[in-house]
């Protein structure tokens, strides 16, 4: 299998995995909720480029998650609206989180500390060449779990890997 197919696979597998327990809730819903958790109320126009969909789209989708009472709007600044997450989906959102790592961590089971070392320092590469080549942050980072990273790109110059607890 080449390289770039398997790692194609053990990404879906990784996702799969995570969201696995929890149907009810479409990927950019997920993507959502943790964007909301690691950050001070969000316009919906921020949203939509962190989730990836047009703004109807996530206003569509922020009205679900509010019918569901896990995210609120808060107030209006100039023509954007502000949402915000609430206690409901801060829990919701630390419990995928919570899976997403679980999963993730079981996947690199397999492999020794030394390997793990190694492979945090190509993946930190990897996404450091994605990130020079214009993708957005936000984005890319949409589901990290700001509590074990710096986001891999705070720290220009260093090995973001230092800053990572492993899992």
């Amino acid at each position: 299998m080449h390289l770039s197919n398997k790692l194609a696979a053990l990404s879906l597998a990784v996702t799969d995995a995570a969201l696995a327990a929890d149907a009810g809730l479409a990927t950019t819903a997920v993507a959502a909720l943790i964007a909301g958790a690691n950050s001070p109320p969000l316009a919906i126009g921020e949203i939509a480029v962190i989730v990836g969909l047009t703004h109807s789209a996530t206003v569509r989708l922020v009205d679900r998650l509010e019918a569901d009472g896990l995210m609120r709007r808060q107030r209006r600044i100039g023509r954007e609206v502000l949402v915000e997450i609430t206690p409901a989906g801060r829990r919701r959102a630390q419990e995928l989180q919570n899976r997403r790592l679980a999963e993730s961590g079981a996947f690199l089971g397999c492999l020794t500390p030394e390997e793990r070392n190694q492979l945090g320092r190509l993946l930190d590469r990897i996404m450091q060449d994605h990130v020079a080549r214009g993708v957005d942050r936000r984005r890319l980072c949409r589901m990290c779990a700001r509590s074990y990273c710096n986001c891999c790109f705070e720290r220009a110059g260093t090995d973001a890997g230092e800053a990572r607890q492993e899992a």
